[in-house]
């Protein structure tokens, strides 16, 4: 094992390839579950807000809405909307580099792929057999492979943070709706 992973490090285009895949790796499950925490906490509160409103006029101090709404000077449904919009975009910071992440690693992979064949075929002599060549082709598509293993969480992330910030904002107009229909 430990000899063809040399194999695979000996080209400084795979370290590079592997390294940046790598970094991209660490970040991205990061940011999700920051971004997991940090919205499922913010739901929790905004849910309890909501309950508030229902029980009493008073607009509740755990909201995110009320902060946002004491600085208005008429408190109406374009207030609230554009409070709603503010929430919304600093519920979305992150969601952006997960989105480059999905659709770019599996490229900076077959990047590092397609180096992999250039060189493997750049060793070739004069004459070649398939077992010669396949293995390093084999080594060249370890990129690819990894670049499909990043993109992926990335994607599957961006989906479920996307849907907590829809749960998020749906709670938000519920308590807009709530508190200006009484």
């Amino acid at each position: 094992m430990l000899p063809e992973i040399s194999k695979i490090l000996a080209n400084p285009i795979n370290i590079i390839v592997l390294g940046w895949l790598g970094i991209y790796l660490f970040f991205v499950f990061f940011v999700f579950f920051y971004k997991y925490f940090t919205i499922s906490s913010w739901i929790k509160n905004e849910e309890e807000a909501f309950k508030s409103i229902i029980m009493s006029e008073v607009f509740p101090v755990n909201s995110s809405l009320k902060e946002c709404i004491e600085k208005a000077e008429k408190i109406n449904t374009l207030t609230f909307d554009a409070c709603i919009e503010a929430a919304k975009k600093r519920a979305k910071s992150g969601l952006t580099f997960l989105s480059i992440v999905a659709s770019t690693a599996p490229f900076i992979g077959l990047f590092g792929t397609v180096i992999g064949i250039l060189t493997a075929f750049n060793g070739m002599k004069s004459v070649t057999t398939l077992n010669m060549i396949a293995p390093a082709i084999a080594d060249a598509l370890i990129a690819t492979a990894v670049g499909i293993i990043v993109a992926v969480p990335a994607y599957s992330f961006h989906q479920i943070l996307s849907s907590k910030i829809e749960n998020l904002i749906s709670t938000l107009k519920m308590q807009r709706d709530m508190y200006l229909s009484k």
